[in-house]
């Protein structure tokens, strides 16, 4: 009878260790869990700090190729100025291209349909996703403005009758229109451009 008792005893203590370690085991990855999302939290509050900054810097020459050459377009000017415009396009693009890969946590991060106990840093994560997709739509939407005017200028050339001119390329970029937010709408998209998707 003694045997019994101490098997039991034995087989009851086995069963405690288990639980208990289960337990301990699922604790341990919740504090760890807890720990990456205020991680994240850290580098998102910091990250998306940096990201408006270079965002308005970006905006303001975006604003300026707008006034400069993009809204308004002299023909008698234009072939002289192609190289010097799609220099600042250029410019434009690259700025845009780093600002992504300087970014890429908080692209992971606040694309990942996960929801930050902060409601600060999910705030934030929402005018990120957005302010993304606006500024590459944004972006795609006056690479197809400037083409169109440069369209609109080699039909110039010929309505002129000339044939001495050189006809203007296109400005080639591999951008194309996003939905970074998964919300069904591509903000910063003109409807102009809807058909030239």
């Amino acid at each position: 009878m003694n045997n019994k008792k101490v098997c039991l005893i034995l087989v009851l203590l086995g069963v405690v260790s288990i639980i208990a370690g289960t337990v301990l085991m699922f604790i341990s990855s919740i504090k760890k869990d807890q720990a990456e999302l205020n991680s994240r939290i850290s580098v998102i509050d910091k990250d998306y700090e940096t990201f408006k900054t270079k965002l308005e810097e970006i905006n303001k020459t975006r604003d300026e190729i707008h006034q400069e050459f993009l809204d308004t377009i002299f023909y008698e000017t234009f072939a002289t100025n192609d190289t010097a415009y799609k220099n600042k396009l250029l410019e434009y693009e690259e700025n845009i291209t780093n600002l992504s890969k300087n970014n890429k946590k908080l692209k992971e991060y606040c694309n990942s349909d996960v929801y930050y106990s902060s409601s600060d840093t999910n705030n934030k994560c929402s005018a990120f996703n957005l302010a993304y997709e606006e500024m590459i739509n944004s972006f795609v939407d006056d690479i197809s403005k400037y083409n169109n005017n440069i369209n609109e200028y080699n039909k110039w050339l010929d309505s002129q009758g000339n044939t001495t001119s050189i006809k203007l390329e296109e400005y080639k970029t591999k951008k194309t229109y996003i939905d970074f937010n998964k919300d069904g709408d591509y903000s910063g998209k003109g409807d102009s451009n809807d058909e030239q998707q």
